[in-house]
């Protein structure tokens, strides 16, 4: 018969026994699954050699229990060493009292047998700096508990020493483990496109990593919220919460009583009875769930998207905006080849009739169109995206060349200088990049001062081509140069000559960065000195995109 302590007939059995025949890893791990809370292997040795320690102490005839609070507080026997014995309700009152008050007791058997009288159960509270982890609970003679009370103590203080080692290094090891998801987290929202994207993958994250269902409500502008990402929730479900919520006043605008009623909403679709809400920029996050590791990875995952959203909000009102201005460019080119082509047909009627006093300048007017025609369809496909650049292995410098030459013929005002390594090599689009130095000198030449020159320049530096575009005008002013690129931004000089679109620089900025380089204005030079950096070798792109 197991001995009896506390109050016969009402105890607990505890179900499964472990033999006094000696310790039993196995047997023991057999409990602990039973009781379902999981023990580490540093713990299970920290407590076999404290049951060792404690029955070479008290002798063969000892029990020995360790009890420690589950996941909502209460405690659950998960170690036990020694014979099966059957725990009361003054017992179980016993340990509670032991665990809360930090303070040792013992309870002898209220049994009539003799056998079990000369048994007792000493209970040692698990504590370190006034913070309870477990009770170590000690069945063994009534004598042999009364001599060893002191050991038996210090055992339990030794035990609860290293438990709270074992306890901040599992702290430690989970704390860099959620760094670093939360490290890969964050890279793969910032690398998602859009706002709705990263919400989907930060719902599924704590899916995947709870099971807990999980929904979002967003809104990129003010107003109500739409229900935006749905993890971890039959379809069923899912078509439950665009029902009945589908769409939400902001977070931050409802009172205590009104999120907690759409948290039972939510709880109710989705079949749980605890919702955790969290508001992120833009909108709320619902976990069906409240355990404190999954409020902890809310809090992580609700950090990270307040961090990623505005930043993928700005990307993406940046792409539709370059998408609206590719359009826009594409819808010039088409609506300018038309009156481009008429132009052309009158200038070779003019030459055709032999038109006198300006052959040579009809004529070069006339390359120059019939080049821009030519490019016209290819600027439309490379505006509108539907067509790639066509890069090949050029020599930077015969385009510079190409790219300087109508000015230096159809102007005599300005001296326009190139220096240059002959060849230059680099794998470039010859039509864009023609098109983007155009662009710098005939900015150059327009706003500088008559008689002054131009210096366009390249530099090899081996892995990369260099190449300036330098004027003595007047320069940029520093409150221009953070928007000089945008489109349509005229600078004072340009709009008090009342020319110009605003375009030229924001096309050279485009094609330069195509090309996988960089183009900036040099603030250090007293006119305006544009610099462009161009990789030899596309595959080197990356290393020098902006």
């Amino acid at each position: 018969m197991p001995g009896q302590l506390g109050s016969p007939g009402r105890g607990r059995d505890m179900r499964r026994g472990i033999s006094h025949s000696g310790f039993d890893e196995r047997r023991s791990r057999d409990l602990v699954a039973s009781q379902g809370l999981p023990i580490e292997d540093g713990a299970a040795q920290a407590v076999s050699w404290t049951t060792r320690l404690v029955q070479e102490l008290t002798g063969g005839r000892t029990t020995v229990h360790l009890v420690v609070p589950d996941p909502r507080g209460r405690l659950r026997v998960i170690w036990r060493e020694g014979e099966r014995v059957q725990m009361g309700a003054e017992a179980t009152a016993m340990r509670r009292m032991a665990f809360d008050s930090l303070a040792s007791s013992h309870l002898e058997p209220s049994s009539s047998h003799v056998k079990d009288r000369q048994r007792w159960c000493g209970f040692f509270p698990l504590h370190r700096r006034e913070r309870p982890l477990g009770v170590l609970e000690v069945i063994a003679p009534a004598d042999v508990l009364r001599d060893r009370w002191e050991n038996l103590s210090a055992m339990a203080d030794q035990l609860a020493l290293r438990l709270e080692e074992l306890a901040e290094r599992d702290r430690l090891r989970r704390a860099v483990v959620s760094l670093e998801e939360d490290a890969d987290l964050r890279g793969e929202l910032l690398r998602s496109e859009e706002p709705e994207a990263a919400l989907q993958i930060a719902g599924d994250s704590l899916a995947q990593g709870s099971g807990a269902p999980i929904g979002v409500w967003w809104n990129e502008h003010q107003g109500p919220l739409s229900f935006t990402v749905a993890c971890g929730v039959t379809d069923q479900a899912r078509q439950d919460l665009r029902d009945r919520m589908g769409s939400i006043p902001p977070w931050g605008m409802l009172t205590p009583q009104e999120r907690t009623s759409l948290r039972r909403l939510f709880g109710e679709a989705v079949g749980a009875k605890q919702v955790t809400a969290r508001g992120v920029d833009g909108g709320v996050l619902m976990v069906g769930g409240g355990e404190p590791e999954l409020r902890r990875r809310i809090r992580a995952v609700g950090s990270l998207l307040d961090e990623a959203l505005p930043l993928l909000i700005l990307t993406a009102r940046e792409r539709r905006r370059n998408m609206e201005i590719d359009l826009g460019l594409a819808w010039t080119a088409h609506e300018l080849s038309g009156p481009l082509l008429s132009i052309k047909a009158a200038l070779e009627l003019l030459i055709t009739r032999g038109a006198s006093g300006g052959d040579a300048l009809l004529t070069l007017s006339l390359r120059e169109l019939e080049q821009l025609v030519g490019d016209m369809e290819g600027i439309l496909g490379w505006a509108v995206g539907s067509r790639p650049l066509s890069p090949s292995f050029q020599d930077v410098t015969e385009l510079v060349e190409a790219a300087v030459d109508p000015y230096r013929e159809g102007t005599s005002s300005h001296t326009i200088e190139v220096i240059a390594p002959r060849p230059a090599m680099a794998e470039v689009d010859p039509t864009h990049l023609r098109a983007a130095v155009a662009n710098l000198v005939r900015n150059a030449v327009a706003y500088s001062d008559p008689g002054s020159t131009v210096v366009v320049e390249i530099v090899d530096e081996g892995a990369r081509l260099r190449v300036s575009v330098r004027d003595q005008g007047p320069g940029i002013p520093v409150g221009e140069r953070e928007t000089i690129f945008d489109p349509f931004v005229r600078g004072e000089a340009g709009s008090r000559r009342g020319r110009g679109s605003g375009l030229g620089l924001f096309i050279t900025r485009r094609i330069v960065e195509a090309h996988g380089g960089t183009v900036w204005l040099d603030p250090g030079y007293p006119g305006a000195d544009f610099q462009m950096v161009l990789p030899v070798d596309r595959r080197e792109a990356p290393r020098f995109a902006s």
